[in-house]
């Protein structure tokens, strides 16, 4: 099933209680910023149009399906809501779970910027797999007062993912709400999906994977400290402190945008292991090419890769990685000022 639920999750036992918004009081609440729940006890009632999914990267896949939401919302009254996970369902279903284009964080700042009105993060339980499509069917519409429910053509929730859509529409039938399925979204005559986009970071083809992700991939992470070494080789890097669940992808180096204190840097990338030096624990780091002087610790640096450089490699000396750095560089603002025009051009 792809859903999730608190700890707190109570519905056989009934204990999860009504908090009752008139229908004015819900108007002005969808003027308000995204609100984000994070426990079902504190969701007020109110009728709204529900999705529900991991929507791990936010693609225009997904896009899709939010802007029938919020059509679908906006034709009846309803507050918009979106219900995703703080941990993967797969890794309770079947472990591991895949490393994740957005952290929670992440995907929650994509919601708001698309203006979602209201986002419940559910932890996914081996309890809440076990429930049937009626039993959480239920809980939609009695406690989250969903009228209308937007899914893509192969959701499916429930023990055993029993409520398919044709499942669905008869639950709805009975329970007062309207189920909509949104057709796939394809890209170069390839179904988006984050499996897929996964597959094409771990390739190193950047191109198509922002193409489905409608933005360039991104990796954030506060500033912490290195190993000085670039600095004694003359180019002194950003060290990011990236949360275990994000997927790194291909490791080698990368022409990239870096945004730091609100500002954005032309920057070369690199992911992976400081094979030069022995040591195989993937880094994530950034070499500012126009900036000067120093970035604070702590300092939220976020990364947006533009194009594949090359692989990573390890060399004989610190001399001759210096050497291929240099060479680096030069590409990376070849490549960066190819893109600049290339979207120069688009806009024009």
């Amino acid at each position: 099933m792809d859903g999730g639920a608190p700890t707190t999750f109570a519905l056989k036992s009934g204990a999860v209680q009504k908090i009752v918004l008139t229908k004015t009081r819900c108007q002005e609440w969808r003027r308000l910023a995204l609100r984000v729940y994070r426990e079902l006890t504190e969701v007020p009632f109110c009728e709204r149009a529900i999705t529900i999914g991991v929507f791990d990267g936010v693609h225009i896949g997904h896009r899709a399906l939010l802007q029938q939401l919020q059509a679908a919302a906006s034709q009846r009254g309803l507050t918009t809501m979106v219900i995703t996970f703080a941990n993967h369902p797969q890794s309770v279903l079947s472990p591991p779970a895949p490393p994740l284009l957005t952290t929670i964080e992440e995907r929650l700042e994509l919601l708001a910027a698309i203006g979602i009105d209201e986002t419940l993060v559910l932890t996914f339980t081996p309890e809440l797999s076990r429930y049937t499509a009626e039993e959480f069917c239920r809980l939609l519409v009695d406690k989250l007062g969903c009228r209308s429910l937007i899914v893509g053509d192969d959701f499916a929730l429930g023990y055993r993912r029993e409520g398919n859509v044709a499942r669905l529409r008869v639950l709805g039938q009975e329970l007062g709400f309207e189920v909509a399925v949104v057709a796939p979204v394809t890209n170069a005559e390839v179904r988006v999906a984050s499996s897929e986009i996964r597959r094409l970071l771990l390739e190193g083809k950047l191109e198509q994977a922002r193409a489905m992700l409608g933005a360039p991939y991104r990796i954030a992470g506060r500033n912490v400290a290195g190993a000085g070494r670039g600095r004694q080789l003359g180019f002194p890097t950003v060290n990011l402190q990236v949360a275990p669940e994000k997927l790194l992808p291909r490791y080698g180096v990368y022409a990239a945008w870096a945004i730091v204190s609100g500002e954005r840097w032309r920057a070369a990338g690199y992911v992976g292991r400081r094979l030069t030096f022995g040591e195989t624990e993937p880094v994530v780091e950034a070499y500012l090419l126009d900036f000067e002087g120093t970035v604070p610790y702590n300092t939220l640096v976020a990364l947006e890769l533009i194009a594949f450089i090359r692989p990573e490699q390890r060399f004989e000396t610190p001399e001759a990685l210096r050497a291929q750095m240099e060479r680096d560089v030069a590409e990376v603002l070849h490549r960066l000022q190819q893109e600049n025009g290339s979207s120069a051009a688009t806009s024009s």
